[in-house]
């Protein structure tokens, strides 16, 4: 399909990009400006990031009726902290995905991670209905017998995931997950305790 949404119709956007060291980078992004040949949208600025132009930029575009992909090439970059600005050429199609875009909220929640018969008690990072990212003292993964343990407000659930991504951090390893088997009932309580928690945000925000 033709693009042709508006700027009042998209929440926001995650582009895929790489670095100068050939590195592949995924931010969340704002949506500064839509004209008739350029998006021009911005991302957090990161001290050393350096991005190459001329590049094929995948993005996903998170609106108020689902979620789309496209690609576009990267014209230009400019730096004015806090920010990097990026101009992307007009993508010419969009791909229409789903009618769910599950939020992902940043949380402060217990879990237990299980590998290896071994048990981690540790801290969820970030979590969404569709996955979860969590800290871990030492990098150890197994995709076919990874499990997870959550206790958010009162509620119990044991998760069954699989590995997606790793992250060195101080101190350890940010493990992001997809979730491999979950309950309906289970992924709507994480969606609704997502959607609280952004709209407690959103609150703090204008306050």
């Amino acid at each position: 399909m033709q693009f042709n949404l508006k700027l009042e119709d998209i929440k926001y956007l995650k582009i895929t990009y790489k670095d100068s060291q050939d590195v592949v980078h995924t931010s969340k992004s704002a949506i500064k400006q839509i004209d008739s040949r350029e998006l021009l949208i911005c991302i957090k600025f990161q001290e050393n990031l350096k991005i190459p132009v001329s590049q094929d930029i995948n993005i996903s575009i998170i609106c108020n009726d689902g979620l789309y992909k496209t690609c576009s090439n990267l014209k230009y970059v400019f730096n004015e902290a806090p920010y990097t600005f990026l101009t992307l050429e007009l993508p010419k199609n969009l791909e229409y995905q789903q009618n769910r875009e599950y939020f992902r909220i940043v949380a402060d929640y217990n879990c237990v991670y299980r590998v290896y018969d071994r048990n981690f008690q540790t801290k969820i990072y970030d979590l969404s209905a569709n996955g979860i990212s969590i800290f871990v003292p030492e990098h150890i993964i197994d995709d076919s017998s990874s499990t997870i343990f959550i206790d958010i407000d009162k509620k119990k659930m044991e998760i069954p995931v699989n590995y997606v991504r790793s992250e060195k951090i101080e101190n350890g390893y940010k493990i992001s997950f997809s979730f491999k088997e979950i309950s309906e009932n289970n992924r709507d309580f994480i969606s609704q305790v997502c959607i609280k928690k952004q709209l407690e945000e959103k609150r703090n925000s204008i306050l």
